[in-house]
């Protein structure tokens, strides 16, 4: 990260939760494209640049590294992490797994509560494209997936799917920015939300494989063999 131009100047006007308001500003960062993969974050640079002390700023890069979004690198610092080809097979195929267990066991017992949820966090991505706000796009494509999991009623499939969604946050980034417009990313769920809607339990899932198959897709074709390559984008 060899400049910050993407971060505000000065200091928060809140000081409450400091901490808090890097890590939201970093997350941001990555939906946004300014942060790639294998950047690396510079805590001296960006708490001058937004007139703070290195604490909080410690603070938010080791939760971040916690949760699995930087890596640490012994004398070096913490870079965002980067993923291999054996990466991503690995996370998708077994997110094909959990994701349509999941939606055919909520289509078990799904209610009209439940068919309200799909849709109403559907009509948040629709409306988040709209205004191209990809951050709340990416929360709303996370919540999304998420609800299919919880409505399954599987705390199993819940958990699985909480241990994919540092991978997730950061890949979905990725292919909006490299493949899909705003509205073309939330366009993609319309399909399993009117299969929902119908109670066809098989055209769910088909949808669901689908959607997460074309995420996959076009990942691969982002990433060479190896580690991603980072862009010029951002840096």
């Amino acid at each position: 990260m060899s400049t910050l131009r993407w971060v505000p100047t000065g200091l928060f006007t809140d000081q409450v939760g400091l901490a808090n308001q890097v890590r939201n500003l970093l997350l941001e960062a990555v939906t946004a494209g300014h942060l790639r993969p294998g950047d690396r974050i510079n805590e001296a640079e960006l708490a001058r640049r937004l007139g703070i002390s290195r604490n909080p700023i410690r603070e938010a890069v080791s939760g971040l590294a916690q949760k699995g979004f930087l890596v640490a690198i012994p004398r070096r610092g913490h870079f965002l992490r980067s993923f291999t080809r054996q990466d991503l097979d690995d996370i998708f195929s077994f997110r094909i797994c959990v994701e349509t267990f999941a939606i055919r066991q909520a289509m078990e017992r799904m209610g009209q509560g439940g068919i309200d949820l799909i849709q109403a966090i559907y009509d948040r991505m629709v409306v988040a494209a709209e205004a191209v706000d990809l951050t709340r796009l990416h929360q709303a494509d996370i919540d999304f997936h998420r609800a299919v999991c919880e409505l399954s009623g599987n705390r199993q499939t819940a958990r699985a799917h909480q241990g994919l969604e540092t991978e997730l946050r950061m890949l979905i980034a990725y292919v909006d920015l490299e493949q899909e417009s705003p509205m073309q990313s939330a366009l993609v769920h319309r399909p399993i939300v009117e299969a929902v809607a119908a109670g066809d339990t098989a055209r769910a899932v088909s949808a669901m494989e689908v959607h997460i198959r074309s995420t996959w897709s076009n990942i691969l074709a982002i990433y060479d063999e190896g580690p991603v390559k980072p862009t010029k984008k951002g840096r």
